[in-house]
């Protein structure tokens, strides 16, 4: 079943928006002439900007410019930055060092008494690579030659070439600990990209929520638009039975506070009109300047779905699998989990093995003296590094702190998948709910018109009241507008259903919010 209505007109909206500006500022009064009122309109309707738009098209808008979303959308990147800081603990470095050194002085040799000058000129240059790996091993490769060229000494030049490595025996040792904080950096990464998710979905039910509401109210001002107009006919026909002498003009009262009644409720629909669409452009923040004068108007429907619920059972096991916040937290407990890995190699004593290789040249002249590993000169270096703090309570405390924290999130993530449940076990009875609603609701709206028509023939031929005309009336509208809230609280309730299990982007056709 679809239910069928006519887009709010924008010519109407502003009207409505004018007539409410003069109740307020004229006289109370049940009738007066509209002269001024579209007067006043006609002047306002030249500076409306008319928006017509879709569901969908709303939804992509809304996550294109809501400005909730791009500041969201910000944070994977920002995130990036650091997973790229950690990863830099791993890049090799470059360095180099040089320098020279010309000294002149007097000296005296033997018995000579008459000093001389003695001229000394020194160099040393070094350049290594050095590069740690997530092994716990750290290595550097370097290469020198230094120089000593003196009035009193022959010329002597040196070379060296040689390789250092160090590994971690037991602190330090293993991709484990020395890969957690570049682990935990990418998980936040993540964990970021379903924080925008879950903002996206939020913004997406809004949108979709306040477009429905934007379509509701825009129908109850219709409907109680048109209700008034029942009302101000009812009064015509009861003056007109009145100056025939068929009913006493003391009934005329009735329906007259009926008018007051009818009258302010369609100012109260107007209003409530009025706020949703602030509330629905400022949800989608379009690219245009004066947005608050724009005029949105919604050219999608309330209707039925084809697609039919799956079983309680099946939307549980979507909402544990794709629900956003739910990811957060076991992403959360994942990083808990490497901390305390992290924190436990903390407690072992720090034990190094290192090795240094090397070849050594000597020479009298600078090119003899170039480094090379046919030299038959040669150093080697090997021993072991040991240290441990007793008591080691920095590493304790550490270490406790890190699995009382990951007990949190074990916690956490067993009441975030309990609330899930709940979320979605309470929205699907909100959506069989809503849709049994539908059918009741239309099937009384039908008996209400029967009842007004059957009212109205009975007070033409003198058999009824105003009261009871005015009260099947009432009767009626209320039904109207019971009508068209029950598909909008339809399709409300299947965005709570969907946005609880994680789906809400999915089911709408988006993959990516990121880019």
């Amino acid at each position: 079943m679809v239910i069928r209505m006519h887009s709010l007109d924008c010519r109407m909206l502003f009207r409505q928006v004018i007539t409410l500006l003069c109740l307020l500022s004229l006289p109370l009064q049940l009738y007066g002439d509209d002269t001024a009122r579209n007067n006043l309109f006609s002047q306002a309707i030249a500076l409306a900007d008319t928006l017509k738009i879709g569901l969908h098209d709303a939804i992509i808008m809304g996550l294109e410019y809501n400005p909730t979303v791009t500041i969201q959308r910000l944070e994977p990147e920002v995130m990036g930055t650091f997973a790229d800081e950690q990863r830099a603990a791993f890049d090799p470095v470059i360095s180099a060092d040089g320098q020279r050194s010309d000294n002149k002085s007097q000296r005296r040799l033997g018995s000579q008494t008459k000093p001389f000058d003695l001229r000394d000129e020194r160099f040393d240059v070094t350049v290594g690579v050095s590069e740690a790996l997530p092994t716990g091993t750290s290595f550097s490769i370097y290469t020198g030659m230094t120089g000593s060229v003196s009035d009193l000494y022959t010329d002597q030049y040196t070379g060296n070439l040689g390789l250092t490595i160090t590994q971690a025996l037991l602190q330090g040792n293993g991709f484990g600990v020395n890969l957690a904080n570049l682990r935990k950096a990418r998980l936040d990464v993540d964990i970021s990209r379903f924080e925008l998710k879950a903002v996206a979905e939020q913004i997406t039910a809004e949108i979709e929520k306040s477009y429905w509401d934007l379509y509701l109210t825009g129908q109850e001002m219709n409907i109680q638009q048109k209700s008034l107009e029942l009302a101000l006919q009812q009064r015509f026909e009861s003056m007109e039975r009145v100056k025939v002498g068929k009913q006493p003009e003391l009934e005329l009262a009735a329906v007259d506070a009926e008018v007051a009644v009818r009258r302010s409720a369609l100012i109260e629909a107007q209003s409530r009109n009025e706020q949703t669409r602030l509330q629905f452009l400022y949800l989608l923040n379009p690219a245009k300047e004066n947005i608050w004068y724009t005029c949105p108007l919604p050219v999608d429907t309330p209707f039925l779905p084809t697609d039919t619920l799956d079983t309680i059972a099946v939307h549980e096991q979507i909402g544990m699998k794709y629900r956003p916040d739910l990811e957060q937290a076991r992403l959360e407990r994942e990083k808990g989990v490497l901390e305390v890995k992290r924190t436990k190699n903390g407690l072992l004593p720090k034990l190094d093995f290192f090795i240094t290789l090397g070849r050594n040249t000597y020479s009298e002249s600078f090119k003899d003296a170039l480094p090379t590993l046919a030299s038959p000169f040669y150093q080697v270096n090997a021993g072991l590094l040991f240290g441990f703090p007793v008591p080691n309570r920095k590493a304790s405390a550490r270490l406790k702190r890190a699995r009382c924290s990951l007990e949190q999130q074990t916690a956490a993530v067993k009441n975030m998948e309990k609330l899930v449940q709940y979320d979605i076990h309470s929205a699907y009875i909100e959506v069989v709910r809503a849709r049994r609603q539908i059918e009741a609701i239309h099937v009384a709206r039908e008996l209400q018109k029967k009842k007004l028509d059957a009212e109205l023939e009975k007070f033409r031929v003198g058999k009824s009241t105003n009261f009871l005309v005015l009260q099947a009336q009432s009767d009626f509208t209320n039904s109207q507008l019971d009508e068209a809230r029950s598909f909008v609280a339809y399709l409300i309730a299947l965005v709570d259903l969907y946005r609880s299990e994680g789906t809400l982007l999915e089911r709408r056709g988006i993959t990516t919010v990121e880019d």
